[in-house]
């Protein structure tokens, strides 16, 4: 059983052991050990269909790994932990298709998870992170035909400020980004963070910043 330890001030939140994963009869990576620690952003980079996506999965217990094993809070992540691991997640995934019609709808679908209930939805307090991220408050009425990828990317993004998870969980963050919104989101992500959560972001964006850099290949 993995044990919760503390470095230097930062308490180990999630751990994986010589973890081995494979889709489809494919070995994606094999013997990946790291820990993501609360208080820092841990970036797992690697080319396009190495499976970062299959890891992050992994992770949220969604896919099962073939060796080594997953640890949360010194827990082992299994299939019947997973589900109550995952009340402690938030997650934003590379594709941002939902089943709504407008952007309002859009930020406060989170809030409508069983998951999310507890955590009552503010409006005002959205925006304040909206501006963190360059975003125009007139974003906020429009249908979500009428704004960009990058736009619904960063709509996501500040609301991981609102759900307050201990884990976070992004997948290509900065994808459909230029530099400036894509230097917006690191400090945003680093910023959450601070504020005590441990982050843990998948990308194949050299030049995103993170306290530590995991590579796959």
């Amino acid at each position: 059983m993995a044990k919760n330890r503390n470095r230097g001030g930062l308490t180990d939140m999630l751990e994986l052991k010589n973890v081995t994963i494979s889709h489809n009869g494919q070995t994606l990576m094999s013997g990946l050990s790291l820990v993501a620690a609360k208080g820092e952003v841990t970036a797992i980079c690697g080319p396009s269909g190495c499976g970062k996506t299959t890891l992050l999965r992994t992770i949220m217990g969604f896919h099962t790994a073939d060796k080594g094993y997953i640890s949360i809070e010194g827990e082992l992540v299994t299939p019947l932990s997973a589900p109550s691991f995952r009340q402690m997640m938030a997650y934003v995934p590379q594709d941002l298709s939902f089943p709504v019609e407008t952007v309002a709808e859009l930020v406060e679908l989170p809030f409508t998870l069983k998951a999310n209930q507890s955590r009552p939805f503010s409006r005002n307090k959205a925006m304040e992170l909206w501006n963190a991220l360059g975003l125009d408050h007139q974003l906020y009425d429009k249908p979500i035909s009428e704004i960009s990828g990058g736009e619904r990317q960063r709509i996501m993004i500040a609301n991981l400020g609102l759900m307050e998870k201990s884990i976070i969980v992004v997948d290509e963050p900065t994808s459909a980004l230029d530099p400036d919104s894509a230097a917006r989101v690191a400090l945003f992500l680093r910023q959450i963070a601070r504020n005590g959560a441990a982050v843990i972001v998948v990308t194949h964006d050299p030049n995103f910043t993170a306290d530590k850099v995991i590579s796959v290949v």
